[in-house]
């Protein structure tokens, strides 16, 4: 934006205004909104406290809101709950692990993956907004 010599004040604060503005706005980071993503073998649900993710033959938790920066790309703390076909035993418990979600969210399509503390890959999912997914729990 080019200002002219001899400008008025109140046409440099408007510049000045608009040049922050859209520094902020470039910036800035933005909450996901509640909805549900799905794509093979997974589907999440992201809600206003973070999300739950349900696999073939496991479950997790998103345990803090998902939050986009200004390229889509997000990164937040969860757990993650392997499953497996059958009854449930009594007095087993359903043991967690500490994980990371991350990706990136570009148009329509996310990108997750579900990592270990110590970096191990647990997978790596292409997700569609809206979508339900298609997940067959273990039997």
């Amino acid at each position: 934006m080019a200002i002219r010599p001899g400008a008025s004040a109140g046409a440099l604060w408007m510049a000045l205004g608009t040049l922050l503005w859209a520094a902020r706005a470039g910036g800035e980071a933005r909450h996901a909104p509640a909805r549900t993503w799905g794509g093979t073998g997974i589907r999440l649900e992201i809600t206003a406290a973070g999300g739950r993710v349900e696999y073939d033959c496991a479950h997790g938790t998103i345990d803090r809101p998902l939050v986009f920066d200004r390229r889509g790309r997000f990164d937040a703390p969860g757990m993650h709950f392997p499953e497996h076909g059958g009854p449930v035993r009594e007095g087993e418990e359903a043991k967690g692990q500490a994980v990371r979600y991350t990706g990136r969210v570009t148009g329509d399509t996310m990108r997750l993956t579900v990592k270990l503390p110590n970096g191990k890959i647990l997978g790596t999912y292409t997700l569609v907004r809206g979508s339900a997914g298609r997940v067959h729990k273990c039997l």
